[in-house]
């Protein structure tokens, strides 16, 4: 890799980073390239092997880096190396055979079965051989010993079988050790052998090992599951300098193999025909529940010089796992990974298991405008309906421009801050973090209420203005008047108009006294001259004289009715609390800005589906009232306890655009936070007594796991597992939370998973929540969409699987973060 990049260096006059990291090992990891390997051969009639006709197509170990290549060093011809390729020619005494070493570029990664051509080639040499054993009748260890020329090899056989307590047989058993587990299934016991012997070094001097194993597997007819629960390896590399070191080191290649033949599961992008997967985020590895009992084996060779150390005890796995599986179930498995959905398909059974929308393409064509035809001079002229239209739409425009205008207001000449008190300050400070200003009038990485931050809206990007006391491009210079009139009726201090996204609609409901206090922490802060880009709105919306007939529409100044409680909740009412609540969350909490879907208009639609659930920003701000869809019921006392800290054991966590918003609530006095919660949870439709609790919706979870394999629950358990469960397993990187509770996943949209795990949560409300890494990078949108679809079965079982997730997740990855 460093030739290369020394290459392209001198071929571009620039310098080349050479790639070393984990998410940029799919691009050129030249080990465990595709590989192909075809055996022939036949029986004598007394069992013998009438000859082995073996031929194998790879990029070579001792393949030349492309440097080498292109300035013509070296040919560009494949060729058996004493090295890793040695392993073309079986250990075994065949009476006549024929290795052939074909010619093909290193240019596809398909496996992580390392040492290119050592593993590979033994996985066809040692499944060959088991399959002849079968063939003759014989027993796999014993045809082995009968054609194994290598006495000290035969003699690390025999030892490894012994310690593994191996059962000989002759065929398959294809019968179950133990009665139906309590899903009502059946698991069939197998056993495989494998050898192999493995030259790793010639300079300085000569390495080599012999390895041996015994895997012992129980597998899942109807699942397709395969676990290895026993793995016995025989390890021969001369005198072990530091026995335990290479114990080590065995057991750490145990666990490699075993995971990369049973899990890795690399995808290829037909249209590209390179590697789609991307290994940071869906590293095959296994889970601790999964891990095998590893013994090894080390014969003592005290008078034999040190030949290596653990790293050739990984050769065998792979051939002795797939023999293990034909012991246990008659198949005979001849390319890896041994995944579930494999298993089930060389058993002939269907998979039932859908994705819900994982692997659904995309649409063959986006929909695109139709052309506007040019001006024909011999179309008939319009008819009179038209030209009537045409007079009211312009009488209309002329009576929204006269609606919309409205006179400036005089520039203050000195700042105000002085004429007010600190206590009248202090209470502007916690309005201010009611109504989290900081979170829209601040740009990222910007000063605070400074303005700047882009808001995307169905109509164009609008900008959030200065809040600061400058002069020139903020506040400065407005009179409370000034400043009232904009909150209530939306109308700058020039006389124009502003947008909506401004929730001047709810500010309306703000009384005079608190309007002053906000007013009066604004001026005292620090001035900031920013120039804030404009706002850009196609046309006619951005005519801000329209927003006159907008605002008649609807605009209600002063206080709106609110909604009526449920009648569940009407009988513990506190009036007072309740009316608190409901000029909190309607007035400078503006909920419903996010919370409540919106017209085409741009108006939300209070009457009709207040709180109703809505998108903003592109992620899901979920429905608070009747509509919830949070898989448990909310308490008062449990709302208030996620307003204040962001998270509850029974709602899961704040995040994307509603992490800023709780950490602004932080600084609210605990009284209001449960006035709030007192007003949102009387909304809540009445609860049903026969509804699961939390703790049935957890255990109703739990009781999937297991059930679902397949490469959602491998992307799972490499990229997330190690964190998330069902509440069970420690607190690693923040809280431990049940999954199955998290209203995310009943959601009718996926939009707020996805988002999370593409960016992750990289800045938490509160350090105890904790962090999770993003996934943009590391999974591609088909990954996402398996992820997406397997935790939505997997811990919302009762809800149905959401619709075309990869085309979702390819939307809202090209979102800004």
């Amino acid at each position: 890799v460093a030739a290369d990049a020394l290459l392209l260096a001198r071929a571009v006059g620039r310098p080349v980073r050479v790639q070393l990291s984990r998410e940029q090992e799919h691009a050129w990891e030249p080990k465990g390239a595709a590989q192909l390997m075809q055996v022939r051969g036949g029986l004598a009639a007394d069992g013998t092997p009438l000859g082995y006709d073996f031929a194998t197509h790879y990029p070579s170990n001792g393949a030349p880096t492309l440097a080498l290549l292109l300035t013509g060093r070296v040919p560009a011809v494949a060729q058996a190396f004493e090295m890793g390729d040695r392993t073309a020619v079986p250990p075994y005494a065949y009476a006549d055979q024929r290795i052939t070493v074909h010619d093909m570029a290193p240019i596809l990664r398909a496996s992580w079965l390392r040492g290119v051509s050592a593993l590979p080639n033994s996985f066809a040499h040692e499944s060959y051989i088991d399959e002849l054993a079968t063939a003759a009748g014989v027993d796999p260890v014993d045809y082995r010993l009968r054609h194994l020329p290598d006495a000290r090899a035969a003699e690390l056989v025999r030892a490894t079988a012994d310690r593994a307590g191996w059962r000989p047989h002759m065929a398959p058993q294809g019968q179950p050790a133990s009665p139906p587990d309590a899903q009502g299934d059946v698991w069939l016991p197998g056993q495989g052998f494998a050898y192999a012997r493995y030259i790793h070094s010639k300079f300085p001097g000569f390495g080599a090992a012999w390895a041996a194993w015994v895997a012992d597997v129980q597998v899942n007819p109807r699942t397709g599951q395969v676990h290895v629960s026993r793995v016995v390896v025989g390890h021969d590399a001369g005198l072990m300098i530091n026995p335990r070191g290479v114990l080590q080191q065995v057991h750490g290649n145990v666990l490699q193999t075993t995971s990369r033949a049973m899990k890795e599961q690399l995808r290829i992008d037909p249209a590209l025909r390179s590697v789609a997967s991307r290994d940071w985020g869906s590293y095959p590895i296994l889970q601790f529940s999964e891990v095998p009992v590893v013994d090894v084996l080390l014969m003592p060779r005290p008078g034999e010089p040190a030949l290596g150390v653990g790293e050739s005890a990984s050769v065998p796995g792979t051939a002795a796992i797939a023999n293990a599986i034909f012991d246990a179930t008659g198949v005979r498995l001849r390319s890896p990974p041994f995944t579930p959905e494999v298993v089930r398909a060389a058993l002939g059974l269907a998979d039932e298991r859908a994705s819900g929308g994982a692997d659904q393409p995309l649409p063959a064509a986006s929909a695109v405008p139709a052309p506007v035809a040019a001006a024909d001079p011999q179309r008939p002229r319009r008819r009179p309906w038209a030209v009537a239209g045409a007079l009211l739409g312009a009488l209309l425009g002329l009576g929204a421009a006269w609606l919309g205008w409205r006179p400036a207001i005089a520039p203050v000449l000195a700042s105000p801050a002085g004429l007010y008190s600190a206590a009248v300050i202090e209470r502007g400070r916690v309005l201010a973090a009611l109504g989290n200003c900081v979170g829209c009038h601040s740009a990222e990485g910007g000063p605070p209420n400074a303005g700047g931050r882009p808001m995307a809206t169905p109509f164009g990007t609008v900008y959030a203005t200065n809040l600061t006391p400058d002069p020139a491009t903020g506040i400065g210079e407005w009179s409370f008047s000034a400043f009232q009139r904009a909150l209530r009726e939306g109308v700058s201090r020039d006389g124009q108009h502003l947008y909506p996204a401004f929730p001047y609609t709810a500010f309306s409901q703000v009384g005079d006294e608190d309007l002053t206090a906000l007013y009066a922490w604004l001026m005292a802060q620090p001035a900031v001259l920013n120039v804030v880009p404009a706002t850009r709105l196609a046309w006619p919306f951005n005519l801000r004289p329209l927003m006159g007939l907008w605002n008649a529409l609807n605009l209600q100044p002063g206080p709106l009715p609110v909604a009526a409680p449920s009648p569940a909740a009407s009988a513990g009412l506190d009036p007072a609390k309740w009316a608190r609540g409901a000029y909190l969350v309607n007035g400078l909490g503006h909920c419903g800005a996010c919370h409540t879907p919106r017209n085409a208009l741009g108006a939300e639609r209070s009457r009709s589906a207040y709180l109703g659930g809505a998108l903003a920003d592109g992620w899901e701000a979920p429905a608070l009232g009747a509509l919830s869809r949070s898989p448990v019921p909310w308490t008062e006392a449990a709302l208030a306890h996620y307003l204040r800290r962001g998270h509850h054991a029974e709602h899961g966590i704040a995040g994307g655009p509603m992490a800023g918003v709780v950490q602004q609530l932080a600084q609210v006095p605990e009284a209001d936070l449960a006035a709030m919660a007192h007003y949102l949870v009387a909304l809540q439709a009445p609860v049903d007594a026969k509804a699961p609790t939390a703790a049935a919706h957890v255990q109703q979870a739990a009781a999937q796991a297991g059930l679902l394999p397949g490469p959602g629950q491998r992307l799972f358990n490499g990229a997330c597992g190690a964190c998330h469960h069902d509440g069970d397993g420690p607190a690693l990187l923040g809280l431990n939370q049940p999954l199955a509770l998290n209203p995310n996943l009943h959601s009718g949209r996926p939009d707020n998973l996805l988002r999370t795990i593409l960016d992750g949560i990289w800045q938490p409300a509160f350090p105890e929540i904790g962090h999770m890494p993003a996934f943009r990078h590391a999974l591609d949108d088909a990954q996402v969409a398996e992820l997406a679809a397997w935790m939505r079965q997997r811990y919302a079982p009762g809800q149905p699987p959401w619709p075309e997730l990869a085309a979702r997740v390819a939307r809202l990855r090209g979102l800004p973060r």
